[in-house]
């Protein structure tokens, strides 16, 4: 494992401590749990960005997000609304939006 010195802001030292409080942690602990949270959520992020600007394919999102495809499919369904995919001849992601 590799140390790493970070400077914080009060808002998220008290993060960590509600985090090691919670989950009757150490501070480490706490920090590397919310570093990694933090990480797959940029990646989800990043790969929904690069589908939805049909840079990548479906397939490439999952794997940049780090989940199976079928888990990727569910997580757009859930946060970004899409009713159904269905795929064009490039393989490349079209959706629809519902209506809210």
């Amino acid at each position: 494992m590799v140390s790493v010195g970070v400077r914080l802001d009060k808002k998220l030292e008290k993060a960590i401590d509600e985090v090691k409080k919670e989950e009757l942690v150490d501070k480490s602990t706490a920090v590397r749990m919310l570093v990694d949270a933090g990480y797959k959520e940029w990646r989800s992020r990043k790969a929904i960005a690069q589908l939805r600007a049909n840079q990548v394919t479906l397939w490439e999102a999952a794997r940049i997000a780090g989940m199976p495809l079928w888990d990727f499919a569910d997580l757009l369904k859930k946060e970004e609304g899409m009713e159904w995919v269905e795929f064009n001849p490039k393989d490349r992601l079209v959706v629809s939006k519902r209506k809210r």
